[in-house]
């Protein structure tokens, strides 16, 4: 992992490395306010751990470009993912309430993220109750969103937790600057296995499957929706898995894709 520090001289010009990345529906002052305190830019390959679960909560991260997994180590000493980290999206938020991380954040490919002191961030919110309001807001409002996916998830069958997984991505697709239908996943079919509770070939035959009925174009991590009023059915739940028998083929062919 590669630190790159932001001189304190400069953390109030702009643009500097941080400028135009944090989330749009964060209120343009604390936007601001919260830019002004990045401390540094940090650099991970695939693989590297940005944090592990326990450590104090020091920093307040988001992700500028690449993707992240956080994962947490069951009792039985099993890992399983339990989100996935996307360029402009805040990570380390679950650790406001202990005051410590509640997982590892995993890059999952190369990625880069802006570091946000948390000691700088309570120094702001201190001369503006205001700020500190909107922030917690902001935060009680991503991990109710979280909590509910967990709680969808868990619900669903094996089609309606592919279908959500790509309806969602599109949606997030959608209200980016280019607002197309296409969009990467930076994760492996394991990994997105692990999310959704799936074993790495489901996912493998999911998506072949709907690559065959032209519902969907994959190209290695590529994805494009071709059809999403399809998808919209595979997640009101009105199909069910392909038959293994029928599958075998195309999850051989999706596997290559991983």
């Amino acid at each position: 992992m590669k630190r790159h520090s932001i001189a304190a001289p400069f953390r109030s010009r702009h643009p500097h490395p941080c400028d135009g990345h944090l989330p749009s529906d964060l209120e343009p002052i604390l936007r601001q306010r919260i830019t002004e305190t990045a401390e540094a830019t940090l650099e991970l390959n695939r693989g590297e751990i940005l944090v592990h679960s326990g450590e104090p909560f020091k920093y307040l991260y988001l992700l500028l470009s690449g993707g992240f997994k956080a994962e947490e180590i069951g009792e039985d000493g099993l890992s399983q993912i339990v989100s996935f980290h996307y360029a402009g999206e805040f990570m380390g938020l679950s650790a406001f309430a202990e005051q410590r991380y509640m997982v590892d954040l995993i890059a999952l490919v190369p990625s880069s993220v802006c570091e946000f002191p948390m000691a700088g961030v309570q120094t702001i919110i201190q001369d503006d109750r205001a700020l500190l309001d909107r922030l917690l807001i902001y935060v009680s409002d991503r991990l109710m969103r979280a909590e509910q996916v967990q709680l969808m998830l868990g619900s669903m069958s094996s089609t309606q937790k592919i279908a959500h997984f790509l309806v969602d991505r599109l949606e997030a697709s959608r209200r980016g600057a280019q607002a197309e239908s296409r969009f990467e996943l930076p994760m492996t079919r394991k990994e997105l296995g692990s999310y959704l509770g799936l074993s790495m070939e489901t996912v493998s035959r999911l998506l072949s499957h709907l690559q065959e009925q032209g519902v969907v174009r994959v190209d290695k991590r590529q994805i494009e929706i071709l059809r999403e009023d399809q998808l919209r059915v595979w997640l009101d739940g009105v199909v069910s898995l392909p038959a293994s028998s029928r599958g075998k083929p195309a999850a051989k062919q999706a596997l290559k894709l991983a």
